[in-house]
């Protein structure tokens, strides 16, 4: 049964709500004024329709207003209640991870605060005052993706003609401070991934060393088993990724950031010694990659503090441990590797992302740019030599 009730009856408006178990009513007089109180009659459906059929129409004859017929009554929604059903739709729109993430961040940071409003009533200047809260606590980044949340269960109430507007389309979304350390891409050089390999030891050498040699992603490689790994024919089947859980120390695998991402690759020789070097370590778990107590870890958070160390440690400016991926990505790609087999090792959905992404990273020297003239001009179409002639005739 609705609790929170709106009903249009001839030129009044009224909120027939359910508080203490009984029915009460709110609605505004025709001078303007604000009218609410119990009915005294318990909440239940038969008096429900009592007050519509009885209780209203006599409150409307009692200032001078002729009776009119029933009309049907308008549902209230509060943003809870959209956001269960908009949850309810992404079941088959998105991967499970992300709708478990999106309902985790919006029970957190979202409900808290909206959950109990209607949609209508929540303003820009809320919105507003909600992400600089949010601001306080969280980096910039991380508030676009919570407010990104909020935008697309208006965006669909929105479609659904049950608000007149998006109230996050008047507010600025929180723009990416550049004094900030970001995730830019920003590629190690080979001078100084030999002083991290240098620095690094047991499994954090290794992992560093594979995921160079393969683009894979941080989340992926902690979730990869020996059972993917076929040695005979150079291959390595990408078929999971680490997902955060709800609950604590609970290991989750979900499937892979996109269908592309799903994906056999080729095993290079620096990984396959990476892999060899572990084996020594890990052969007899199920995954390939483990923390100290022998169990798979909970997320790659670990890994990326430990990397952060040995960048320290070597004097290496720095940066994420993603960029690792980026650095296996424009490498390649600088040294005029095939563009849809780098794509496909990264398990981007086509080319033009990956070229989108790496191009203008892409720095060659002289002597690669030549060379690539050189080979191109092998195929270009061939022309007479006219030099007798004299053009200025």
């Amino acid at each position: 049964m609705a609790k929170n009730i709106k009903y249009v009856y001839g030129e009044l408006k009224f909120t027939i709500k359910e508080q203490f178990g009984h029915w009460y009513l709110d609605f505004y007089l025709l001078s303007g004024e604000r009218q609410r109180g119990t009915t005294k009659l318990k909440a239940t459906a038969e008096n429900l329709k009592v007050i519509k059929r009885q209780v209203i129409p006599d409150i409307y004859e009692g200032l001078g207003k002729e009776p009119i017929g029933i009309e049907e009554e308008v549902k209230t929604w509060t943003l809870q209640d959209f956001a269960d059903e908009f949850f309810e739709l992404q079941k088959t729109q998105i991967r499970a991870h992300t709708l478990e993430r999106n309902i985790m961040h919006y029970n957190n940071h979202i409900a808290p605060y909206f959950s109990k409003r209607e949609l209508q009533s929540i303003a820009p200047l809320e919105i507003e005052k909600w992400q600089n809260q949010l601001l306080q606590k969280y980096k910039h980044l991380t508030v676009q993706k919570f407010r990104s949340i909020l935008f697309s269960i208006y965006d669909k109430a929105l479609h659904n003609d049950l608000v007149l507007k998006n109230p996050l389309e008047k507010v600025t979304a929180p723009k990416v401070q550049l004094n900030r350390p970001t995730t830019a891409i920003n590629p190690f050089t080979e001078t100084e991934l030999a002083k991290i390999i240098e620095n690094a030891n047991g499994y954090m050498k290794n992992f560093i060393q594979f995921m160079v040699a393969t683009g894979m992603r941080p989340g992926e490689i902690v979730a990869l088993k020996w059972s993917d790994i076929n040695f005979e024919r150079k291959k390595i089947d990408v078929e999971r990724t680490r997902i955060r859980s709800k609950q604590p120390k609970e290991i989750k695998d979900g499937s892979t950031k996109t269908d592309s991402s799903d994906r056999g690759i080729d095993m290079l020789t620096l990984a396959e010694e990476a892999l060899l070097r572990q084996k020594e370590l890990t052969g007899k778990y199920e995954y390939i990659f483990i923390n100290q107590s022998k169990k798979p870890f909970y997320a790659h958070d670990i890994v990326g503090v430990n990397f952060d160390k040995i960048l320290k440690k070597s004097g290496v400016e720095d940066r994420p441990l993603y960029n690792l991926r980026h650095t296996f990505a424009s490498q390649l790609i600088s040294k005029g590797a095939d563009i849809t087999w780098v794509s496909k090792m990264l398990g981007h959905k086509d080319v033009s992302i990956t070229l989108k992404i790496y191009t203008k990273f892409i720095q060659e020297d002289d002597e690669t740019r030549l060379k690539k003239i050189a080979k191109i001009d092998k195929f270009m179409v061939k022309f007479e030599n006219n030099d007798d002639e004299n053009i200025d005739k």
